[in-house]
């Protein structure tokens, strides 16, 4: 409360021969709840103090007058007739003149409440409120524009602000008082007048605002804007579906099409970010060019409507009706499914109709089932396929040595691939190395190891087969090299000598598979070459 009313005032300055030098001692600095202003009464400027603190009487109470800023005292008031209560409860809510105050320049200056000054108990409430010490102020305002739109949203009132000088008399531009402006159902601001005595109050707007009215005052001079907030017009342009579609069952519709809206001079403009609807759901979000891209589900017969959701700044658009008839023509055609050596299942086919029609790129969310045994399934991923266009898709899932695959229609019940049981055998490279450790360049080393592969629950040797040998040097940005190969033998295993070049990691891989087979990779090996 104090702090608001503090504002509420009239300026301040004082001549040399006045000034006072602040206390030297310390004095407890404290925020007390009495507060004091600036007022203007029989032609004079005072400051009128309204008591609140029952730790003290207001004939305790001196008022000192500073410039902003500084430390020294240019003025110290008593209250007048502080007498006239003995109780802090009966002083409370009073309110108490000083003296005129004489300062020796127009201006804004701040208020200290000052409590038992010179005793050892003396406290202090700096900055406790503003005295503008400026006579007859008048404020004059204009506003830029009394509506604001998607175009314009920011409504900008200009002013100035004069006042007369205590001293001369001359009326001057009321530098550094402050302005109060607020809009309808906000709080107020304070804007600082410049040297030239004007200022400039913006109104930013969001477009949720209804009509609203802006005030700006100057203690008794107050002027108030009415502003209405424009709703542009909007247009919903589809340029597909058509008003009647036919469309497979459980399949994504495409919508497509363009927003505008009528600007304040007129013309049609694209309107960017806004909501498109389809039966009361968000489809998508028009670009900046006013364009939008959406798909909606084929789940039943009879009208769709595409619709604008409630934006700032915009009106409402006509709607667009779609008729939809479902036909469970969906089906799956050509898809191939395969394993590949390192594990990656992959599909390939088509999402067609058995008969029909449909509207270019209608979409349907195809899931890849996993099952262990061919009978209990799990989606182990999901894909979108557009009718008619060939499909290439990889499951998240990695191959098994032997499980079951399928597609299946999300949104139409009963629409699935043929089930394809995918496989092969894991190997596995062991007691791989590459020996001896810490040799001197131009030594002698041999990488060895074993493949096996796996027979039901166990490893055997797995014969006959080529393993390649790769190095990366041990510099910056080095990338892997194949320095030679080795067959297995009978029992597995398989060896191959290098000459030590220099540092670096070794690996055995076995990527030669045979299509009946997993490849596998060794662990990597440091060599220090010294």
């Amino acid at each position: 409360m104090r702090k608001t009313m503090a504002v509420v005032s009239t300026a301040v300055a004082l001549s040399a021969s006045t000034l006072i030098a602040a206390p030297t001692a310390r004095a407890a600095e404290v925020d007390l709840r009495s507060f004091a202003w600036s007022a203007e009464k029989d032609g004079r400027i005072h400051v009128l103090y309204e008591h609140w603190d029952r730790g003290s009487l207001p004939s305790e109470v001196t008022v000192r007058v500073r410039a902003k800023g500084g430390d020294a005292v240019l003025a110290t008031l008593g209250l007048r007739d502080a007498g006239r209560c003995t109780t802090a409860y009966d002083c409370e809510e009073q309110q108490f003149w000083t003296d005129p105050v004489e300062l020796p320049a127009m201006g804004v200056y701040t208020v200290d409440l000052v409590v038992r000054a010179g005793t050892a108990g003396e406290l202090v409430d700096r900055d406790n409120g503003e005295l503008t010490y400026g006579l007859a102020p008048k404020l004059t305002a204009t506003a830029d524009r009394g509506s604001v739109s998607y175009d314009h949203r920011v409504a900008t009132v200009n002013g100035t602000l004069v006042a007369q000088d205590p001293n001369t008399g001359e009326v001057k531009p009321f530098a550094g008082a402050g302005v109060l402006s607020r809009r309808t159902s906000q709080d107020f601001v304070t804007t600082t007048v410049d040297a030239a005595g004007r200022f400039s109050i913006p109104f930013g707007f969001s477009g949720y605002e209804s009509d609203t009215l802006l005030r700006v005052w100057f203690q008794e001079n107050d002027v108030s804007f009415p502003v209405t907030v424009r709703r542009q017009p909007l247009k919903l342009t589809v340029d597909t579906p058509a008003r009647s579609v036919t469309a497979p069952y459980g399949s994504d519709v495409p919508a497509r099409g363009t927003v505008t809206r009528t600007a304040d001079d007129g013309t049609r403009k694209p309107a960017g970010g806004v909501g498109v609807l389809v039966d009361g759901k968000p489809l998508a979000s028009t670009k900046a060019d006013g364009t939008f891209s959406g798909a909606f589900p084929a789940t039943r017969n009879g009208a769709t409507r595409l619709a604008l959701g409630q934006e700032p700044w915009f009106g409402t658009a006509a709607p667009y009706d779609v008729q939809v008839r479902t036909a469970a023509t969906s089906t799956f055609s050509a898809v191939e499914a395969g394993v590949d050596k390192y594990r990656k299942v992959t599909f390939g086919g088509k999402l067609n109709v058995t008969s029909g029609s449909y509207p270019a790129g209608t979409t349907g969310q195809v899931s890849i089932d996993h099952s262990t045994d061919g009978q209990n399934w799990s989606s182990a991923g999901r894909f979108t396929a557009t009718y008619g266009t060939a499909f290439q898709q990889t499951a998240p899932l990695k191959g098994t040595a032997g499980s079951y695959w399928r597609l299946r229609h999300l949104a139409a019940p009963g629409v699935e691939s043929r089930v394809h049981k995918l496989g092969r055998t894991y190997t596995e490279i062991r007691s791989d190395d590459v020996t001896p450790e810490g040799v001197r360049k131009g030594t002698k080393l041999t990488a060895k190891g074993k493949l096996t592969q796996k027979s039901g629950s166990t490893w055997k040797a797995y014969a006959g087969q080529k393993v390649r040998v790769y190095f990366k040097p041990a510099t910056r940005g080095a990338a892997w090299k194949e320095l030679g190969s080795a067959k297995t033998l009978t029992n597995g295993t398989f060896s191959k000598q290098f000459t030590a070049q220099q540092d670096g990691t070794w690996q055995m891989r076995y990527v030669d598979t045979v299509k009946t087979h997993y490849a596998s990779s060794g662990r990597e090996d440091y060599v220090d070459v010294r």
